[in-house]
């Protein structure tokens, strides 16, 4: 039995660091594991015969003598499925088991959208990604899905939600009848900060608050490299407290301090003052400083509260970061006891759907690339390309 455990460890190990460098020769992966040069020969091809390893080969150099091969994670074993459920739009990712976006599909609804029309609107996204690649539901490992509001262990957010009527949805029940793969769900905010942390500002850093900043103000935190939840899913509901005026904070740029529960919230006219106030007109520029102000109160809060190393920015106001982020740094360190590093998303709009992709990714990593490594499942379209290769020294 020991015997066994150590073979499945290695195997764990060496395609963690096939995963992790890209395509490798042997020699590399000698150097990156420590085993010998016939161990890996022999875990490499136990990789290709299940499925998760490519063999590359080499090309001809005209320099004489022949290059090493190498070995690469296949990726395109299977497929992912990322899904942002928000109050205006959807948007689903289609990617690869590791994470790299294949199709992206987005669609705007109805911000008053009762839930049957809005989960017709998911299914028809959904199709329609798709089919644009070519693929069924049975291609897909995975399905990871962000949606607003404390998400609780079921999926659902039954405490409360800006989407009408979604507290009663069975969002894993109904995507269930769909996709025959593990479906998982998570707040949109998280999933930012999962997001964050595999392909963005907060990469290499264990002890982060994530501050979500554009229609809504929100917020999450890792701590010790863990994703805070919460007993019931609403860690980081810090922007319920009025006077954190986060719930103000969009309302500011429009000059009204309109509540962001507010689903008409209007991103134009917050747009307008940011552009206003980067032409340098003096009223806009007093608006942006005190929307910074408001959100830096709530982000003081959880600085001090959790001492992070880092504080990543995201959401729809980052387009103009220069505008309001050195005031939001300036307010910020005069309320800690220690000022962490402020960084700047720079992943895009599509951030928190690539973070439902990297959900969808850790139950992929959980059940098939941890422990006994399991066979791989190709699409039909790949059945002759799955054959294993033979591994040459």
């Amino acid at each position: 039995m020991a015997t066994i455990q150590v073979r499945e460890y290695n195997l764990e190990r060496t395609l963690g660091a096939i995963r992790s460098s890209g395509p490798s020769t042997t020699s590399e992966l000698t150097r990156a594991t420590g085993l010998s040069r016939p161990s890996i020969n022999s875990l490499v091809s136990e990789l290709v015969r299940l499925g998760w390893v490519d063999v590359v080969e080499p090309v001809l150099d005209g320099q004489g003598g022949r290059p090493p091969q190498r070995f690469a994670f296949r990726s395109r074993a299977g497929l992912l499925v990322g899904l942002d459920i928000g109050v205006h739009r959807i948007s689903v990712l289609l990617a690869d088991l590791d994470g790299g976006v294949l199709v992206e599909h987005q669609v705007a609804v109805d911000p008053a959208l009762a839930p049957p029309e809005r989960l017709e609107a998911i299914d028809r996204t959904l199709g329609e990604a798709l089919a644009e690649h070519g693929a069924s539901p049975h291609d897909v490992w995975a399905v990871g899905a962000a949606v607003t509001g404390p998400v609780d262990a079921t999926g659902r957010t039954s405490l409360f939600s800006p989407l009408p009527g979604w507290t009663d949805v069975d969002l894993v029940g109904h995507l269930a009848t769909t996709f025959p793969c593990p479906v998982r769900v998570e707040n949109d905010v998280k999933l930012a900060l999962l997001a964050e942390h595999a392909w963005g500002a907060a990469q290499g850093a264990d002890d982060v608050v994530y501050i979500l900043a554009g229609l809504r103000t929100g917020a999450a935190a890792f701590v010790n490299g863990v994703l805070v939840k919460g007993h019931a899913g609403a860690a980081g509901e810090i922007g319920r407290l009025p006077v954190v005026r986060w719930k103000k904070a969009i309302g500011i740029l429009r000059g009204d301090h309109a509540g962001d529960d507010d689903l008409d919230v209007d991103a134009t006219a917050a747009a307008t003052t940011f552009e206003t106030a980067r032409r340098g007109d003096p009223g806009a520029r007093r608006l942006v400083r005190e929307y910074a102000r408001a959100v830096a109160t709530g982000a003081s809060a959880l600085v001090l509260t959790l001492d992070p190393e880092v504080v990543v920015l995201g959401g729809g106001s980052t387009p103009w970061a220069e505008l309001w982020v050195p005031e939001f740094s300036a307010m910020v360190g005069r309320s800690v006891i220690r000022m962490p590093d402020v960084r700047v998303s720079t992943l895009g709009g599509d951030h928190v759907a690539r973070g439902a992709v990297r959900l969808a990714m850790s139950e992929v990593e959980s059940s098939h690339l941890t422990g006994e490594i399991r066979p791989a499942r190709a699409r039909a379209s790949d059945a002759d390309e799955s054959l294993a290769q033979p591994v040459t020294t």
